[in-house]
Parts: structure tokens; C-alpha cells; sequence
């Protein structure tokens, strides 16, 4: 059971430094060194650890409470919550699960679950109790934040000593900062973010257009900061939020999350939509697709990955695996750097654009589009979007085959293949395989 006690207060002398409240010894002596929920006269409530006589009233809070001459503290003990093990719950990440035990400086971090919250905070020796209120459950997709994260490299700047660690994410592109935001949107309150606009010159109508799509987003507009920097082409984007329990938390859930897809042997819909989440927000933020021609004039397609880390490297390649996509490791010679890359024949481009992975990279997902609509391995298969699933030798002619020996060639090498399944005489049927490339080579449109 919660212990509850109250006590009243004089008004404490406002114009100090640091406002303090003295609390009763036979109060203090129950709850010393331990984290409570302190509220005032029944309108302002934080959590707090009581160490000393006096409990001090948090900066943030100072100039929002009205203290009367007689003030009513209560205070109440803090329960442990129970902790599920399910990463998964409801068709949602349960993030319950995935909290760090501990920040990065070994600092331990509480819990309490409130609704559909989860209010986590830690105390760094004498400084204020840093919190942080996050959603218990988050939709699977959200893993393409992580993967967005992840492309940064898990990156973060540390600055004043006063407040810890940042969360951040840089990109050029406008499309994927929408993204990375609306995916936090899912775990946070996103008037959080700050962010930095970067022009290369000054552009009232352009910075002007920038806000209004940010403050749409939920970004509060006194958050939102702009500079000239002359060594980029056009525009940067960068939001941060300056928490380090959040970062830690953040980095906690990539790391487990990643661990999680690596160990799973046999891959459910759910864990197979997590992992493709994840890499899609990897390519966005750090992928790329090219085609280039040889001497003989062949034509190759390569997608690749970069990381300094090699760590990183092979958690890409193991990911990537997961989904049927094997790669190679190539360390860059007198540079720091890992080359993830995967040679794209047929099947693996056909893939791709069934995976979706390059959904939020637009022109790496037209040029996609564009090689499949233009390979070689195209003319043979683009009939398969215009049959039915079961269809005779009529309909091939009725769609564009010349003749009918030029059909039959065409099913006999299609049946080799196992695309199509012969019936009776003049009655094929697309097999799952044949049901599956058509449904690829029907959603091919570049929009």
C-alpha cells in the first residue's frame, strides 16, 4: 500500500536562490532517500527525493506556483510497478520492457506507470530529478525512428554539464524530418523538439514556408531557429531536445530492439514488419541505390549502406539477412569506413519494391521503379500483370503475343520457373510465386 502524509507550510521566502519547504523529521525519517510525488495545496504535483531537511521546489516549477501564506504539501511514497517481458503486446512495441535499468552513468532510473504513460526519472547526485514522460506502447512502425536514429549513428552531442545529452537528427530533405517527428509523435510530447534551420543564404519566403509545415507538425514556433551556414547547398533541418535520460532511453530501445531481430530464429508478421521498419528508416537516412554499366555494357545494381562502426556493419548485414537479402562487408582501404553492399539481380530488385525499403528515399524509390520497368528480365515477366490467375492460350494472344508457338514458349519457360502451373490442355493457373511477381509488377507506377 502507497503511504500517504500531510503537513502544512508557511510561505517560503520567494526571494532566495533555491525555494525551500521544511518537512516534519517523523515525515522525513520515513520517506529519506526516497522518491516521492510531492503535491501542493492540490494543484501543482512533481516527483522529488527528499534528502535533507528541506525538500527544494524545482527551477522550473518557481514561477508557477502560487504559494499561499498557509500551504498543504503531501507527499506519497512511490510504488514499485510490475514489469511485463513481452516485447510485443497487442500488436504494439510494450515498451514497459525496454526502459534501461540504468542511465549510461550507472545512475539508476524509476518508473511509474500512469495510464497510458510511463513517467520515467533518475536523480544525479544533488541536482534536480530529471524526468521524462513517455507512451507505454508504440506502433510497430515506429522502429523506422530507430532505423532513422541509427543512420545518424546513434550520434549525440553532449553539451553543458547542467543538461546532460541530446537527441538529435540532421537531414537535408523536408519529407523525412516530417517523418522522424511524427514517428516521435508515437513516444513523446513532440513540442519538444527544437529546431535548427541552416540556409545557405536568406530566404524569407522559404524560411517563412518552413515554419508554418513545422509548427504544423506540433514544433512550438519559439522553438524554431534559423542561421546562415554557407557550406551547405540549399537547407539543413536539425532537431534536438536536450534530455539525457530521453537519449538514453532512445539508444536503450535501438540497441534491444536490433538484439531482439538478430536472436529471433523463426520471424512472425510482426517481427518481420519491425525489421523492415527499422531498415527502411536506415536506407532513408544513410542508404543508397545506383545502377552503372561494365566494359561488356551490362547493366549492374548495387544497394549499400555506410557506417564508421563495424559493429554497426554487421548488425546491417545480419538485419538484412532476415529478410532474404544477403551482403557483403567491405572496409573502405585509409578511411574509417564499412561498406554494407548487396548486388541487385531480378529477384532481389523485385523484392525490394515488395519490401518497400525504399518508401521514404522518393528518388531511390523511383529510380527502382525505373530499373525493373527496364531490365532485361522485364519483357519476359511484364505479361504475368496482365493475365488472369487462370487463363488460356487466347487470352496471351488477346494481351500482345504475336502468335500462338510464341505463347507456348512463353508458358513452357514460365512453368520451368514455377511461376506458372499447368492445368489440363490450354488451362494454366499463376502459382503463388507468378500471384506474387504480378502483384509487384501491377503496384509499379511512380506516383
Amino acid at each position: 500500500m502507497r503511504m500517504e502524509y500531510t503537513f502544512s507550510s508557511t510561505k517560503p521566502n520567494l526571494n532566495n536562490r533555491l525555494v525551500r519547504i521544511y518537512v516534519p523529521i517523523e515525515i522525513r525519517n520515513k520517506i529519506k532517500d526516497k522518491f516521492v510525488i510531492i503535491n501542493l495545496n492540490n494543484k501543482t504535483e512533481f516527483i522529488e527525493k527528499i534528502k535533507e531537511k528541506r525538500l527544494v521546489i524545482p527551477k522550473r516549477l518557481k514561477s508557477k506556483i502560487k504559494f499561499l501564506d498557509k500551504n498543504i504539501i503531501t507527499i506519497k511514497e512511490i510504488n514499485s510497478n510490475q514489469v511485463s517481458k513481452e516485447i510485443i503486446k497487442n500488436g504494439k512495441l510494450n515498451l514497459v520492457n525496454l526502459i534501461p535499468k540504468k542511465t549510461r552513468s550507472g545512475i539508476p532510473i524509476n518508473i511509474i506507470l500512469k495510464n497510458n504513460l510511463i513517467i520515467c526519472f533518475y536523480k544525479n547526485y544533488n541536482g534536480p530529478t530529471r524526468l521524462i514522460e513517455i507512451k507505454k506502447e508504440v506502433p510497430i512502425e515506429f522502429c523506422r525512428f530507430l532505423g532513422y536514429y541509427q543512420a545518424e549513428g546513434g550520434k549525440e552531442k553532449k553539451i553543458k554539464k547542467s543538461e546532460g545529452r541530446e537527441i538529435s537528427f540532421t537531414n537535408t530533405k523536408l519529407s523525412l524530418i516530417k517523418d522522424f517527428i511524427n514517428l516521435s509523435g508515437n513516444l513523446i510530447d513532440k513540442s519538444l523538439w527544437k529546431i535548427e534551420i541552416k540556409l545557405s543564404k536568406r530566404n524569407n519566403e522559404k524560411e517563412n514556408n518552413l515554419k508554418k509545415t513545422l509548427i504544423r507538425l506540433g514544433i512550438i514556433e519559439n522553438n524554431i531557429k534559423i542561421r546562415v551556414e554557407k557550406n551547405i547547398k540549399d537547407y539543413s533541418l536539425r532537431g534536438y531536445i536536450c534530455s539525457t535520460i530521453l537519449s538514453d532511453i532512445i539508444l536503450t530501445f535501438m540497441e534491444r530492439i536490433k538484439s531482439y531481430l538478430i536472436k529471433k530464429e523463426n520471424f512472425d508478421n510482426n517481427d518481420f514488419t519491425m525489421c523492415i521498419s527499422f531498415i527502411q528508416g536506415l536506407f532513408a537516412g544513410d542508404g543508397n541505390y545506383n545502377a552503372y554499366k561494365n566494359k561488356e555494357g551490362g547493366i549492374h545494381h548495387r544497394m549499400t549502406f555506410y557506417d564508421e562502426d563495424k559493429r554497426y556493419a554487421s548488425e546491417y548485414q545480419k538485419l538484412l539477412k532476415k529478410i532474404s537479402i544477403g551482403s557483403k562487408i567491405i572496409k573502405v582501404n585509409n578511411k574509417n569506413l564499412y561498406i554494407i553492399r548487396t548486388t541487385l539481380n531480378w529477384e532481389y530488385l523485385l523484392l525490394i519494391r515488395e519490401l518497400g525499403l525504399f518508401e521514404y528515399h522518393n528518388n531511390h524509390r523511383i529510380s527502382l521503379i525505373n530499373s525493373i520497368n527496364n531490365h532485361n528480365s522485364y519483357k519476359s515477366h511484364k505479361y504475368l500483370s496482365q493475365i488472369n490467375k487462370n487463363f488460356n492460350i487466347n487470352q496471351l494472344i488477346n494481351i500482345g503475343i504475336k502468335d500462338k508457338m510464341t505463347g507456348y514458349n512463353w508458358i513452357k519457360k514460365m512453368v520451368d520457373r514455377g511461376i506458372i502451373i499447368k492445368n489440363d490442355i490450354n488451362n494454366w493457373t499463376l502459382s503463388n510465386e507468378g500471384q506474387r511477381i504480378k502483384n509487384i509488377l501491377i503496384n509499379l507506377k511512380v506516383i
